[in-house]
């Protein structure tokens, strides 16, 4: 992720390592002219004999300070590379014993801390090894731990980390960690920018299945389905065992009508992992595409056994509940999501939804509002609360917010939906009016703004 100490040769790992064993194990020195000391700070190789080169040549004697720093540098990231943060972490104080300016020592021990999600530890070691080194690593690490420990808003972290790209342009760690921000921030175009000029740059990066699965998660949100398909099948090639990617790939062949693949996928998702929710959800989903709804529902019942109650498996088993016309039912779960921690705007909207289907209007102002504050020119958002305003009696309020869902992007098919909810309060002549001022609009294109995931 941060960085790489293997580079493509042309020669496979495994074709050096059986060329080499068909006499001997390779000697850690391969060269006369060698020493310990200069194999660790030059030689590009695996962790494991990086590992064992680097300690030899620290337990020798005449290495500068300068150079037993570098070592120790070479010999933490080789740690890192291993997952053994602790060992690695030890190296980088060491470095910092020698010298507690030494910036290799501040870089190494701040992506530590924020690879172990310790941000604010990691937002003081970044912001030391800045003043020591303003480089884009160091410019970009100070960036996200500070972004993630609070201590900056989102304006503050793009121009930080767009001053990190114009220390180094190809970046890619950078690209791709302001990419996933932008995507928050609902700027997909230029996240998917990112991440394909990101793998553009480093096609041979150990990381490309997260590059490729990033491109998928994008696509997927602007439902090209079968471009992301695509991409998300690539990152599975790359790396199998990928779990998020796995389950995304059920989401995506969901909505390309393939549920029994889907299904498949679903499966693999809690086999690997059968203490998360998302599994779950996607094959209950699955099988009720494939018509097999009670199964549906008793999939989500034995996931809330067995994880616990969330904010996203209610809000699903709320959702395919209402989707068979058990309203009561319904209601019920999509209560218990909504007064749990981190509701959103899905949540609140199908509350409404639900609501109005059970004619608990006030119930259903109450829900819409709250998604509205969360985010205000959402196309289904506005459409929900147009529902809303019909069941209040208040339509031409109603038909104003309907050309407001419209103008942000809501498909027109809608339109037929809105107009026979009109006719249904006694509207008719309201209907056929707006009915042929829509006649000529030409349909817009239909939005991504429905929960799919």
């Amino acid at each position: 992720m941060i960085r790489s100490l293997t580079k493509s040769t042309g020669f496979s790992l495994a074709a050096v390592i059986a060329i080499a064993s068909v006499g001997q194990a390779m000697p850690l020195l391969t060269n006369s002219q060698e020493t310990f000391v200069s194999a660790c700070l030059d030689q590009s190789d695996t962790p494991e004999r990086i590992i064992e080169i680097c300690q030899h040549g620290l337990g020798g004697v005449g290495a500068s300070d300068r150079q037993r720093i570098e070592m120790l540098d070479k010999l933490a990231w080789a740690y890192y590379d291993l997952d053994d943060m602790d060992q690695a972490d030890d190296e980088f104080a060491e470095i910092l014993a020698l010298n507690p300016d030494a910036e290799l020592g501040l870089q190494g021990r701040a992506w530590v801390h924020y690879y172990r999600d310790e941000y604010e530890a990691a937002t003081g070691l970044f912001r030391q090894a800045v003043s020591r080194k303003p480089n884009a690593s160091n410019m970009a690490g100070l960036a996200a731990s500070a972004l993630r420990a609070g201590e900056i808003d989102f304006a503050e972290f793009e121009e930080m980390m767009q001053t990190a790209l114009a220390l180094n342009p190809e970046y890619t760690w950078a690209m791709r960690e302001l990419a996933w921000i932008l995507e928050d921030h609902n700027r997909l175009d230029e996240a998917l920018n990112l991440f394909r000029a990101a793998s553009e740059l480093d096609p041979y990066d150990p990381y490309d299945p997260y590059a490729e699965y990033a491109v998928a998660y994008l696509l997927s949100e602007q439902n090209d389905w079968e471009a992301a398909f695509d991409h998300v099948s690539r990152a599975l090639e790359l790396k199998p065992d990928f779990v998020t990617a796995l389950s995304r790939r059920s989401l995506i062949l969901l909505m390309l009508d393939r549920p029994r693949q889907a299904l498949k996928d679903a499966e693999a998702v809690i086999e690997a992992e059968p203490d998360d929710t998302d599994g779950y959800v996607r094959r209950a989903r699955a099988l009720s595409d494939l018509g097999q709804r009670s199964q549906a529902h008793e999939v989500l019942e034995l996931a809330e056994s067995r994880v616990g109650p969330g904010s996203y498996l209610l809000y699903w088993r709320a959702s395919l509940l209402a989707d068979d016309l058990e309203y009561e039912a319904a209601l019920f779960h999509i209560r218990r999501s909504v007064a749990l921690e981190g509701a959103d705007r899905f949540d609140h909207r199908l509350h409404a939804d639900i609501a109005l289907g059970l004619a608990y209007t006030d119930e259903a102002r109450d829900a819409i509002d709250q998604a509205l504050g969360l985010y205000p020119d959402g196309e289904f958002e506005q459409y929900t609360n147009a529902l809303v305003l019909l069941a209040e009696d208040r339509f031409d309020a109603a038909e104003s917010m309907f050309d407001s869902a419209t103008a942000a992007g809501l498909h027109q098919d809608y339109l037929g939906d809105f107009l026979a909810a009109l006719v249904a309060e006694g509207r008719l002549m309201q209907a056929i009016k707006m009915r042929a001022r829509y006649k000529n609009r030409q349909p817009d294109a239909t939005s991504d703004a429905q929960r799919s995931n």
